[in-house]
């Protein structure tokens, strides 16, 4: 990756240390494509995949404080998705030859972080609590939206409603689950509500 790349993702991630979820949506548009073919490789699983994805970018928005001070995003961002991917495929399957010599070559990496994990559990538990207060409608919307990945105009026509309900009830339930959060302490972008954990 050239200077300019390097530059242009500095000032991205530098924008997301101070809370803009601008940039993150940038970064996470620009990077889970690329981390899905990565991820795939060690996982063998698309919901494995998908899972571990949301995960980086939970933890790099959670941790954003440190981003301004990452020298090369890229590679922060690739270490980190590596070491879930092997640190899951470590717990799959025991003494795995592809895990040791991962360890082998990069001593002390793979290691999940307690206290971001613990972090990552406690908000989606705090998510699942705001969205079972959302009223029944508002809550079939949102959660064949995040958690089956429908598309607007699919989740209209599997309730038989209009595709602008459906959208405006997902801007109600994601603000509404946002306020949610914020009050537990927890401040989240929009795009991660979306996504399920």
């Amino acid at each position: 990756m050239d200077s300019k790349h390097i530059n242009i993702e500095k000032e991205l991630f530098s924008r997301v240390a101070q809370g803009d979820e601008e940039a993150f949506n940038t970064l996470f548009h620009r990077y889970v494509p690329r981390l899905h073919t990565i991820v795939m490789k060690v996982t063998k699983s698309e919901g494995v995949a998908k899972d571990i994805i949301q995960e980086v970018f939970l933890y790099l928005w959670m941790d954003r404080e440190s981003l301004a001070e990452v020298d090369v995003p890229q590679n922060w961002i690739f270490k980190m998705a590596y070491n879930r991917s092997y640190s899951w495929l470590a717990r799959q399957v025991s003494r795995n030859q592809k895990y040791n010599e991962f360890k082998q070559q990069n001593p002390g990496e793979g290691d999940d972080n307690l206290e971001h994990t613990v972090s990552l559990h406690e908000t989606a538990r705090l998510i699942q609590e705001a969205t079972a207060q959302l009223p029944e409608q508002a809550r079939k919307i949102f959660q064949l939206s995040r958690e089956t990945g429908l598309k607007a105009a699919e989740v209209a026509d599997q309730l038989d409603i209009s595709v602008q309900t459906v959208r405006n009830s997902l801007v109600r339930s994601v603000k509404f689950i946002k306020e949610y959060l914020t009050q537990h302490g927890v401040l989240l972008p929009a795009l991660l509500i979306l996504i399920n954990f």
